[in-house]
């Protein structure tokens, strides 16, 4: 397991001496397509969810260190399941942003449907980051998202994203109130554009990824 600071009982993912491998491993990655039901890809899987504009395509490329998920201007343009296939090993899943108000309300339902369908029951979903946007306080429904995932049992990590664009007061504050709602969790603190803390992540991942069968 990666480092931990301490926090109260939560722990953030924090620096490790020596140089970071972990996205350097990430050699080969395609966008594998689109999908309404992603439960028959038939390699290991880590999830990226979170609202709308929260930076998942962002962080995704930090990651892979290219451009290979859409980044679009205009929040909640993600209406599927996005694979993006990592080594020929596994694989990246690029979830429906969720709670865009501007939506139709059927629409939302069916993101809703689409998401919860493909966590509760995809049996090769190893971990899930929830990305929380690190300027505001979380919104109500990253709580219930974060509270589903822990009554399903599903492996998660919260990753505050635009930590460039935030402050360290506000960033503490987000942290302790997510605790107030939630309990502990572990958690990240980045940036995709100053690439903040993205080495830890992929060492994380690297680390998972050699848990899998």
């Amino acid at each position: 397991m990666p480092n931990q600071e301490k926090n109260n009982g939560d722990f953030r993912h924090c620096e490790k001496h020596g140089e970071a491998n972990g996205c350097l491993s990430f050699k080969k990655a395609i966008f594998e397509g689109s999908y309404e039901d992603a439960r028959l890809l038939g390699l290991p899987q880590i999830a990226f969810a979170g609202r709308s504009n929260v930076g998942k395509s962002s962080l995704i490329n930090a990651i892979l260190s290219r451009k290979i998920a859409y980044v679009s201007k205009n929040p909640g343009k993600t209406v599927m399941i996005n694979a993006i296939k990592v080594n020929d090993r596994f694989y990246f899943i690029d979830l429906p942003g969720y709670g865009y108000a501007r939506r139709s309300k059927q629409m939302r339902n069916k993101w809703r449907k689409t998401i919860e369908d493909y966590l509760k029951n995809s049996n090769l979903l190893y971990h899930v980051f929830v990305l929380v946007d690190s300027r505001h306080l979380p919104m109500d429904n990253d709580i219930m998202f974060l509270d589903w995932l822990r009554f399903y049992k599903k492996t998660f990590s919260v990753v505050f994203t635009k930590t460039d664009k935030s402050t360290q007061k506000d960033i503490s504050a987000n942290i302790s109130y997510l605790k107030k709602q939630i309990g502990n969790f572990s958690y990240f603190l980045t940036s995709s554009k100053k690439k903040r803390d993205i080495d830890k992540l992929c060492d994380f991942i690297a680390e998972r990824v050699e848990e899998f069968p």
